[in-house]
C-alpha cells in the first residue's frame, strides 16, 4: 500500500471515530412528550335501527370526522391550553386527524413534559368539543378521555443512530481530506524525489547513446 493510501485510510478512521463521538454527545435526550385522545362520532342514541343505519352510512364516508378534525386542530385553542398547562404557547403542538375508514379522529398534543401535554390536551378537549358537537349535530360526539399518566415520550433518533450517522460523516470527511493531501503531496513532489526517475533513465537507449557520445568526444 502506498503512502497516499495509508494517509487516506488513517484520516478516514480518525474522522469516523471523532464523528461517532460527536454524534453520541450531540444525540438529543427525551425532551418532548405526547398525549393523545380519540373522539368517536356515533348516530344519536334515540334513533331507530333503520334511521341509525342511514346515519352510519354517512359517517363512514369520513366527511364528518374530517370536518371535526379541522375544528380540533384550530390554533385558537392553544392559548387557553397553554395557560392550563402553565407553559408558554410556543411549547405546545396541537394536531388532529381523522383515522381512515373509521368514524374516529385522534387529537394529539405535544409538550415539554408529560404533565403539560396531558393538561393541555384535556383543556383542548373540554373547550373544543362543545363546538364540534354543535357542528356535527345530529351526530353524537363521544370523547374517549385518556387515563392520567398516559403521555409518552415523543419519538426521537436514538444515540446509536446519531453516533452511526456521525461516524459515516466523519469517515467521508477524513477520507476526503486524506485524498486531498495525497494529491497535493504528489503535485509538489520534484522528479529528483522520485526513485523511479533514476530507474527510468538507466534503461533508456537514448540516454545511453548520449552518454557514449560524450565519452568518445572527450
Amino acid at each position: 500500500m502506498t503512502k497516499g493510501r495509508i494517509m487516506i485510510a488513517v484520516l478516514a478512521l480518525i474522522g469516523a471515530v471523532v464523528g461517532a463521538g460527536v454524534g453520541a454527545l450531540a444525540a438529543p435526550g427525551t425532551s418532548r412528550y405526547v398525549a393523545e385522545a380519540n373522539v368517536a362520532f356515533l348516530p344519536a342514541p334515540e334513533l331507530t335501527m333503520v334511521e341509525a343505519s342511514d346515519f352510519w352510512e354517512v359517517l363512514t364516508r369520513g366527511q364528518v370526522t374530517r370536518t371535526a378534525a379541522i375544528v380540533y386542530d384550530d390554533p385558537r385553542w392553544l392559548p387557553a391550553a397553554a395557560e392550563a398547562a402553565k407553559v408558554p404557547g410556543s411549547d405546545l403542538t396541537l394536531t388532529a386527524a381523522a383515522l381512515p375508514e373509521t368514524t374516529i379522529l385522534k387529537v394529539t398534543v405535544t409538550a415539554g413534559s408529560a404533565q403539560a401535554a396531558e393538561s393541555a390536551l384535556n383543556n383542548v378537549l373540554t373547550t373544543a368539543t362543545p363546538e364540534v358537537s354543535s357542528l356535527a349535530s345530529p351526530y353524537f360526539v363521544k370523547v374517549m378521555w385518556p387515563p392520567q399518566g398516559s403521555a409518552s415520550p415523543a419519538p426521537s433518533p436514538g444515540r446509536t443512530q446519531v453516533a452511526g450517522a456521525g461516524a459515516l460523516a466523519g469517515l467521508l470527511a477524513g477520507g476526503g481530506l486524506g485524498w486531498f493531501l495525497s494529491r497535493r503531496r504528489r503535485a509538489t513532489q520534484t522528479p529528483n524525489d522520485d526513485p523511479d526517475s533514476f530507474a527510468g533513465h538507466a534503461g533508456d537507449p537514448a540516454a545511453d547513446l548520449a552518454t557514449d557520445s560524450i565519452r568518445s568526444g572527450s
